[in-house]
């Protein structure tokens, strides 16, 4: 059975209610409280599609911690992990 977690990053709050503002280890807690609760997926969306060609200094930064977060999720938590693209 799958029980998981849908995570939007849009929203322009401040960190750390914005999730595209959550460092690794944030992503390391939160992953940590859900596995806990029985979640075993989560699905991101990184909001890929209002990112400027060529991409920014920040939002390569960004796409290359959101690789370093599924990766921990993947190898720490054993979850599955699914982007959405709109």
């Amino acid at each position: 059975m799958i029980v998981g977690m849908y995570v939007h990053q849009h929203w322009p709050y401040n960190h750390p209610y914005a999730a595209r503002t959550w460092t690794v280890e944030d992503w390391r807690g939160y992953a940590g409280g859900l596995k806990q609760l029985g979640y075993n997926a989560i699905m991101i969306w990184p909001v890929l599609e209002t990112m400027p060609d060529p991409i920014t200094p920040s939002d390569r930064a960004y796409l290359e911690r959101t690789a370093r977060v599924i990766d921990m999720l993947h190898d720490e938590f054993g979850m599955a992990v699914w982007l959405t693209l709109c």
